[in-house]
């Protein structure tokens, strides 16, 4: 076998494409027997994940690389995918996540479980598994996703400084980015009924545990003003800053923003978080 095994991938700089080697050194795993490379781009994409093409199209897919490795008897098999934007390679790993036995192995958005590594970094998102969910395994994920993650530039994703406030900074890594209706249905399917009828939109929601209760906090901008009021409207929510409303069984709270921006809570929220909230 070669030396190193090379795949050229198209990467974003700036406004135009910059090519770039992509590469899956041959011994970053013992005993790897082969190596099988392929490509596909949007119109190929249904071939590949068939029914979950179209949640990868809703937050902006460009083109997935994928690696087939059998090494020690273990497949393993690496999908890289091109995202339009950071928010759009973190937005699939932030539903993908569940279950993390480990996080921030290698990157800050990373989730380790026994079969499967998924990771956030650039316009990228990460999705390498293993037939064997063995410890050995594991540590071969790492060293796969080692691999392909340092040769990714590294465009910082900028997360809302809204959940840097002390109270929900802890509960970071439950994160969401919603855009669009797929993205809620397998996200946060929860409000998937408060946002079934709109479609321009995205959400980062955050669910917070404290003292054995959960709330839910959510950054939500519309494309303009029409559509935010007409969410409100379809919900029977009123543009009350920082009281209750209670819809059906549940408490909401809305904090009106400038640039068709609000911020939803549901649930009872701690009185120095509405505050927060309030002036934020």
């Amino acid at each position: 076998m070669k030396n190193t095994l090379i795949l050229f991938l198209f990467l974003f700089a700036g406004n135009c494409f910059a090519q770039q080697p992509f590469v899956l050194r041959d011994d970053v795993l013992p005993d790897i027997t082969s190596v099988n490379t392929r490509l596909f781009d949007k119109d190929g994409l249904w071939g590949y994940i068939n029914g979950g093409a179209d949640l990868y199209l809703e937050y902006g897919f460009e083109q997935v690389t994928v690696f087939d490795i059998k090494a020690g008897g273990i497949d393993y098999k690496a999908d890289v995918y091109r995202m339009a934007s950071p928010e759009a390679a973190f937005g699939i790993f932030s539903i993908s996540r569940f279950k993390c036995q480990e996080s921030a192995r290698i990157t800050p958005d990373d989730c380790l479980t026994p079969y499967q590594y998924i990771a956030a970094k650039g316009n990228f998102y990460f999705s390498i598994s293993n037939s064997s969910g063995s410890p050995e395994a594991q540590v071969h994920l790492l060293a796969i996703a080692g691999n392909l993650l340092e040769q990714i530039e590294n465009l910082s994703i900028e997360k809302p400084s809204l959940f840097n406030y002390e109270m929900l900074g802890p509960h970071l890594s439950g994160l969401k980015y919603i855009s669009g209706q797929l993205g809620m249905q397998n996200g946060f399917v929860r409000w998937e009924p408060l946002f079934q009828q709109s479609k321009n939109y995205t959400a980062w929601i955050m669910p917070v545990k404290q003292d054995g209760s959960i709330f839910y906090v959510a950054l939500v901008d519309f494309s303009d003003s029409a559509d935010m009021e007409t969410f409100m409207q379809k919900n029977g929510l009123t543009a009350s800053n920082g009281l209750n409303q209670v819809v059906g069984n549940k408490i909401y709270t809305l904090f009106i923003k400038q640039n068709n921006r609000l911020v939803l809570t549901e649930g009872v929220i701690p009185e120095s978080l509405r505050d927060y909230l309030e002036k934020f």
